[in-house]
C-alpha cells in the first residue's frame, strides 16, 4: 500500500528552497511561487530556505526585486552554504526575519565577469559588470553592518564567514539554536 500526498506539503506551508545555483530557469521558478503565495494570502510569511554556491547576478535580482515588492514579509533561512547570490539572497529577506543554521557558510565577494570574445564586447561587459558591483554594494551597505569603508576588504577578496560572523556584519539576523527561534519571528 503506497501513501499518496494529495497537497504539497511545503508549498501548502509556503516554503521555497533554493538549492543549487542561481540560473534564469530557478529565478523564474522562485519568483513563480513567491507571487502564488503572495496572492493566496498576502498576511502571511514566505520560508525561503538558501543552499546555494551563488549564480547570476541578474537571476537574484529578480528575486530579490520581487521579494521587496511583495505585501507578504519574506524570511530567509541560510542552511548549510549561502555563498555569493546565495549570501546576497539571505541579507535580502525581511529584517528581524534572516536566519541561518549554525555551521553554514557564508561567502561575500565582488560580482564576476565572464568576458570574452572580441575587445570591444569585453570591455562594454566589464563595464556592465562595473555597474552590476555598483549595485550589489549599495544593497549590502543597506541591508548590512557593513560600512562602504570595510565592505572594500570584504569584498575584495573571497570572504567566508561563519553563522555568528554573519549574525554580526547583519547579513542574517539569528542563528537558529533550536526551531522556536524560526517560528517565533515568523507568522506562517
Amino acid at each position: 500500500m503506497s501513501l499518496e500526498l494529495k497537497t504539497n506539503p511545503i508549498e501548502e506551508n509556503r516554503i521555497i528552497y533554493l538549492g543549487g545555483d542561481f540560473n534564469e530557469e530557478k529565478a523564474k521558478e522562485v519568483v513563480k511561487k513567491l507571487l502564488t503565495f503572495e496572492a493566496k494570502d498576502p498576511t502571511k510569511d514566505i520560508l525561503m530556505y538558501i543552499d546555494s554556491y551563488g549564480g547570476y547576478v541578474h537571476s537574484f535580482l529578480a528575486i530579490h526585486d520581487i521579494m521587496k515588492m511583495m505585501r507578504c514579509d519574506v524570511a530567509t533561512v541560510g542552511l548549510g552554504k549561502s555563498m555569493s547570490c546565495g549570501q546576497l539572497l539571505l541579507m535580502s529577506g525581511t529584517k528581524g526575519k534572516r536566519f541561518i543554521t549554525p555551521n553554514t557558510r557564508v561567502l561575500v565577494h565582488e560580482v564576476s565577469s565572464f568576458t570574452h570574445g572580441k575587445l570591444a564586447n569585453m570591455e562594454i561587459d566589464i563595464k556592465e559588470s562595473k555597474e552590476l558591483q555598483k549595485i550589489i554594494e549599495k544593497l549590502i551597505v543597506r541591508y548590512t553592518n557593513i560600512t562602504v569603508k570595510k565592505l572594500k576588504g570584504v569584498m575584495d577578496i573571497d570572504s567566508y564567514f561563519s553563522a555568528n560572523q554573519t549574525v554580526e556584519l547583519g547579513i542574517a539576523d539569528y542563528v537558529i539554536t533550536s526551531p522556536s527561534v524560526l517560528y517565533k519571528k515568523i507568522k506562517i
